[in-house]
């Protein structure tokens, strides 16, 4: 189980090597510019994948699109980054 912590923009070529690489039981934390994939229309790849979907909080709102959430996708605080930390002993960062 790894964190796959996502800043890049939707349509990037590195987001389909990501896509590639996501597991059952892995997760996806969008931060940065990865927070516009939240509301694009290729979440559905991503929700496809098996990993479970967070965004962090202060990026959404930063990106104003924290009434544009996808329900598929939970809202971390840094506590929440902090817990996805302890729970995937892997981590890998995509920008």
């Amino acid at each position: 189980m790894a964190l796959h912590t996502v800043n890049l923009l939707p349509g990037a070529r590195a987001a389909e090597t990501v896509l590639a690489q996501l597991r059952e039981g892995d997760a996806v934390l969008f931060h940065g510019d990865g927070a516009w994939h939240v509301a694009a229309p290729g979440l559905t790849a991503w929700a496809e994948s098996g990993a479970t979907l967070h965004v962090l909080a202060a990026d959404l709102a930063a990106c104003g699109l924290t009434e544009r959430c996808d329900s598929r996708v939970a809202v971390a605080d840094a506590a929440g980054f902090l817990a996805l930390t302890e729970q995937h002993t892997a981590q890998r960062a995509w920008f």
